[in-house]
């Protein structure tokens, strides 16, 4: 079977990342209300905060709330471990795990919810996991009691209700939903896999799946219990990465050929290809879209990635850290124009950062 295209396409940055290295290796604030989609013009200046680690070497950011809290992931100071963090107020807490060595927190709601993967007690696999109110809740998989089932949560709504994907008992890797204590299978497009990066409003959650024989993979769009394909921009491998409130759709898709892979937005049945940071780049992937319309992701040249916003028909170089190796990648975006990821420190190590746009 092939390997799900969402790690293909996160594989990129990372080695980019090492070749670029010198190493070898909540209270709710007032809603926004976001309104016609010109209100928030491409941004003028940016700023780029560097938000530490647990003790460890590296961090990454992967989502951010419209509180400005982020989650992530972070090394600790015990050898090949990372922990889930949250970061609010200039602090960074360290979430723990379900008894294994390692976890890493991927989605968190306005409500403060935080979802992510875990490894168990033994290390043997890694669960889903829901953090709220301090606890950490084991959500299981797809795969029912079957010892193997390796699990992660990706997005969670502000319900409560969560996308992921896991292995079923089978061995099968299929996209799932997490509803009111139960995991509905996702299904495919006719293949053996399919994943998930993003829930919306209404229990519609997008991603990617296999058509059948493998030999082919589209975004997808799940809602009232049909998996529908939304396509692609003209290649045979796409991604859909998450939607927001208004229905649009943001990931990465190959050209015609699949010689080129760039970031996308889908939205009312439309296309537009979002284009890369320049002719000497020649990828991009986008993985949140915020309410406002706005895409973060990033894009590479052969020698190195750029993270980027693109507002309003610009894609805008978000930069790195000062001094920092030429590397910076960009995970999410708040309706506050508030963008996470990872930059390179000047030496060499990822960091979590948070970019403010203005």
């Amino acid at each position: 079977m092939r390997i799900p295209w969402k790690w293909l396409a996160a594989a990129v940055p990372v080695s980019l990342l090492v070749a670029c290295s010198d190493q070898s290796t909540a209270p709710k604030t007032a809603q926004v209300s976001p309104g016609a989609r010109a209100s928030f013009s491409s941004p003028r200046t940016v700023a780029i905060k560097d938000l530490g680690t647990l003790g460890g070497a590296t961090s990454w950011a992967r989502a951010i709330n419209n509180e400005g809290w982020v989650v992530g992931q972070s090394d600790v100071v015990q050898a090949g471990a990372t922990h889930a963090f949250l970061w609010r107020d200039g602090k960074m807490m360290d979430l723990g795990t379900l008894g294994g060595t390692s976890s890493s927190a991927i989605g968190i709601n306005d409500e403060g919810q935080v979802v992510g993967t875990s490894e168990i007690a033994g290390d043997a696999v890694s669960h889903a996991f829901l953090w709220s109110h301090g606890r950490m809740t084991d959500l299981g998989g797809l795969g029912g009691d079957y010892a193997g089932a390796y699990a992660e949560a990706y997005d969670i709504n502000d319900a409560g209700d969560v996308a992921g994907d896991g292995n079923r008992a089978d061995g099968l890797f299929h996209a799932g939903l997490w509803r009111h204590g139960r995991v509905t299978d996702l299904g495919t497009l006719g293949g053996d896999y399919s994943w998930s990066n993003g829930i919306g409003n209404g229990d519609v959650v997008v991603g990617g799946a296999a058509l059948a024989g493998d030999t082919a993979q589209l975004a997808f769009l799940w809602k009232d219990g049909v998996m529908h394909a939304l396509g692609s921009l003209g290649g045979h491998w796409a991604g859909a990465s998450h939607i927001n409130g208004m229905g649009a759709v943001a990931g990465g898709s190959t050209l015609a050929g699949d010689l080129v892979e760039h970031a996308f937005l889908w939205q009312h049945g439309r296309w537009t290809d979002l284009g890369t940071l320049g002719s000497a780049y020649t990828y991009s992937y986008a993985q949140w879209i915020n309410d406002w319309g706005q895409v973060a992701g990033g894009s590479c040249s052969p020698a190195a990635c750029h993270a980027f916003l693109w507002s309003n028909g610009a894609m805008v170089d978000l930069g790195i850290l000062p001094g920092g190796v030429d590397y910076s990648w960009a995970q999410a975006v708040n309706d506050l124009g508030q963008v996470v990821g990872q930059a390179n420190t000047a030496g060499g190590q990822g960091h979590a950062v948070i970019w403010t746009t203005r």
